[in-house]
């Protein structure tokens, strides 16, 4: 990341140092605002039945809860791996990382030492024996026989154990050969650097001092070329990806090779454990044993040599072969050393807006990449041109650019995914800890996207906000989960709602996010206070209320006992149904009736009677339902709890208009094409019919009604009131039987 003494231009706005920025309607989106109050009877139901006149409003709830439902999906593919949640964060402090340059996180940079230093036989054989070639070995050593100069401009893995190979084979017929390790690259910039003969040279890149890569040019390569072939020695220059004049260069240098192809992980693994090749049988044996412990699917993952050879070692020693792939799928120190080696503000732009948008288009990416990029830099320092498809292959080892699935219409774009979601993990938690310099821009620059137009973008930004609250969760708590969770708008607080979902998913942090949602649903001193438990029902019907159904519920009767206030009523209700739809049915009705009990207050039953009239009318809102209220669907399961509480709602305004036409739906749109929903809504209206006298003469005028309506004698509504009529009902349900 560039190095810089003043903060970015951003700092002077309330974004960049993590606050609230001011009301922005056209650019926010905060067009749903509310400012906090208390909500009327008349105004709550018109909200949880989605007739109010604000049309922009229920759009933007419509699109908050299709967020919800995509960052639930992206929370899942995250919590697949059992380990997603448990990198030892701490790490992040506590390692010192030695990559072999000037820096030592955790250490005190070391003295660079004599500018080249020789290299003895001994040193030089921890290379060259056992090496396997990379594919493109023998292009590089023709390079290097013929120009005496090869730079390697390619990404990490493989190419100092390489570039040790080449010189050794170059120079393995030359009787005084000598090997020369250059710690202080500077030197190849003295027009006075005269090489020994028969020398071979290695320069690579993370070194104390050293040559500018990017500035290296074709007639830098000329003459170093007639150098070395004047004195008969030969250089090898490892350089990383190529940038500036070197990007140049390399398109018309034949002397510059930017890839080296991949390692063949497994035979590395071969030679180390037997000293030789194997033979099929023991090749066989070996990959059955890899398999087993996992280890194939780490090189999968991690390309580089050295992890190869560390499983190699834990064969070869008889060590615990399993844990030590466990030890080794933990990237922190991976991630460690890529932001050491990468820090411009350009490739460190990228890494992030890719983890945050893991799983998004490119182009998005890109475009969260660049405006990430503009608050990271000055503007004198921000270059005209950003190409980040250009690195992705040399510059981010752990980043995938894939085709669209094509699943679903128009999605044929290429998606940008971390190919391993613990890297993702590490790689968002590196940056939140140790880029203290950039930590409002960050900030501020995730405000951003948790309103951006596309509801993708706010569901995986949300995401990715809770997984950062996992490496300081009263920090993240205080820098913009608060703020977010008591802002206005609709869209941001559901942002905070999921961001909470992820953050008390790690078990650390459950109970302190559970104590949090439980002091937030008392609060209604202040608007900001009402908002927060508003946004703590959100969190409520998550993952977390779900793991804890009964808790939840608990929390849910708090936020909805709100004297003269109606505002909690669809919040509420959502996050009961979305806890039935986790399967927690029975925990939902068991409050609903507690709730619901004669002895309540009135309003706050007739409260709980709306909440599950909403709930029995809504179908589940994952693809690929029948759209079956979830409720009818379910009920041969809950028959107790759903026929008492069927008959408190048909008896009890404002709830009972709402049930009837919810019964009415159920015999209109679902009876009549699925018998189970017609044997299920058939045997609730006999049940509560046979309540008493009341509900039994309230059912035959709306059944007739709706029989009447409908012009058909096979209506449902007729069928079921013809049973009303027939003595076999008398008998089973006329004197109170269910």
């Amino acid at each position: 990341m560039s190095q810089q003494t003043e903060e970015p231009p951003v700092k002077e706005s309330p974004e960049a140092a993590g606050q609230e920025p001011p009301p922005q309607p056209e650019k926010d989106k905060d067009k749903g605002k509310d400012d906090g109050g208390p909500v009327s009877e008349q105004d709550g139901l018109q909200a949880l039945w989605g007739k109010g006149n604000d049309e922009a409003e229920r759009a933007e709830r419509a699109e908050a809860a299709r967020a919800a439902a995509i960052a639930a999906r992206v929370m899942e593919q995250l919590s697949d791996d059992s380990r997603g949640m448990r990198i030892n964060t701490l790490a992040l402090f506590n390692d010192k990382v030695d990559f072999g340059g000037g820096f030592s996180i955790g250490g005190e940079e070391r003295r660079a030492g004599r500018p080249t230093t020789e290299v003895r036989p001994t040193r030089l054989a921890r290379w060259t024996e056992g090496y396997v070639p990379v594919p493109h070995f023998g292009e590089a050593l023709r390079i290097l026989a013929e120009r005496r100069l090869l730079i390697l401009a390619a990404p990490p893995g493989g190419r100092k154990a390489t570039s040790w190979n080449l010189l050794a084979t170059v120079l393995r017929e030359q009787p005084g050969a000598a090997y020369y390790e250059v710690r202080d690259a500077s030197e190849l910039c003295d027009v006075r650097w005269k090489p020994k003969r028969d020398g071979g040279y290695l320069v690579h890149d993370g070194l104390p001092t050293g040559l500018d890569a990017s500035l290296i040019d074709e007639q830098w390569i000329e003459d170093m070329t007639v150098c070395l072939h004047e004195h008969g020695s030969y250089l090898v220059l490892v350089t990383g990806p190529p940038r500036g004049a070197l990007v140049q260069a390399g398109g018309g240098s034949a002397q510059v090779l930017t890839d080296l192809g991949r390692l063949d992980a497994v035979r590395l693994i071969e030679r180390r454990v037997h000293g030789r090749d194997p033979s099929p049988e023991e090749s066989a044996e070996l990959r059955r044993r890899l398999g087993e412990a996992g280890a194939l699917e780490l090189l999968r993952e991690d390309h580089r040599p050295r992890t190869a050879l560390r499983l190699g070692d834990a064969i070869r020693e008889g060590s615990d072969l399993t844990a030590c792939v466990q030890e080794l799928r933990d990237p922190t120190g991976r991630v460690h050393e890529w932001f050491t080696r990468h820090r411009t503000s350009e490739t460190v732009s990228f890494a992030l807006a890719a983890a945050v948008l893991d799983g998004a288009t490119y182009l998005t990416v890109s475009d969260a990449a660049s405006a990430l990029y503009e608050r990271l830099v000055l503007p004198a320092e921000a270059p005209f041109d950003l190409r980040f498809r250009e690195h992705i292959a040399t510059e981010h080892p752990w980043v995938q650019l894939t085709l669209g699935s094509g699943e679903t219409p128009g999605d044929v774009a290429p998606r940008v995914r971390y190919d391993n979601p613990l890297v993702r993990q590490a790689v968002l938690g590196f940056a939140w800890t140790y880029l203290d310099g950039q930590r409002s821009a960050l900030v501020s620059w995730m405000r951003r996207l948790v309103t951006h137009a596309d509801v993708d973008v706010r569901a995986r930004v949300s995401v990715a906000a809770g997984v950062i609250a996992w490496s300081d969760y009263s920090h993240a708590l205080h820098r913009y989960l608060k703020s977010w969770a008591e802002n206005p708008s609709l869209v941001v607080r559901q942002s905070a709602a999921t961001a909470l979902d992820v953050a008390g998913g790690h078990p650390d942090l459950t109970e302190a996010v559970w104590m949090l949602l439980e002091t937030w649903v008392a609060e209604t001193d202040r608007a900001e206070q009402r908002r927060r438990g508003v946004t703590a029902a959100a969190t409520l019907g998550g993952s977390l209320g779900v793991a804890r159904p009964e808790r939840a519920v608990k929390a849910l009767r708090v936020l909805l006992d709100r004297t003269n206030d109606w505002g909690t009523l669809l919040p509420v209700g959502k996050a009961l149904f979305h806890l039935v739809e986790g399967g927690c049915a029975g925990e939902v009705l068991a409050g609903l009736l507690a709730w619901s009990e004669p002895r309540a207050s009135t309003e706050f039953a007739a409260k709980a009677l709306s909440a599950f009239a909403f709930l029995a009318a809504r179908p589940a809102e994952s693809a690929g339902t029948s759209g079956v209220p979830l409720l009818l669907a379910g009920a041969e399961r809950h028959w107790p709890s759903l026929t008492e509480l069927w008959a408190r709602a048909l008896d009890r305004k404002p709830a009972q208009d709402q049930a009837l036409e919810t019964l009415r739906g159920y015999l209109d749109e679902h009876a009549h094409r699925d018998d189970l929903a017609y044997r299920d809504a058939r045997r609730l209206v006999l049940e509560v019919a046979g309540r008493s006298e009341r509900h039994r003469e309230r059912l035959r005028h709306h059944l007739g009604a709706w029989a009447r309506a409908a012009g058909r004698p096979d209506h449902p509504a007729a069928r079921v009131l013809a049973d009303l009529a027939r003595p076999s009902y008398v008998h089973s349900y006329g004197n109170g039987r269910t």
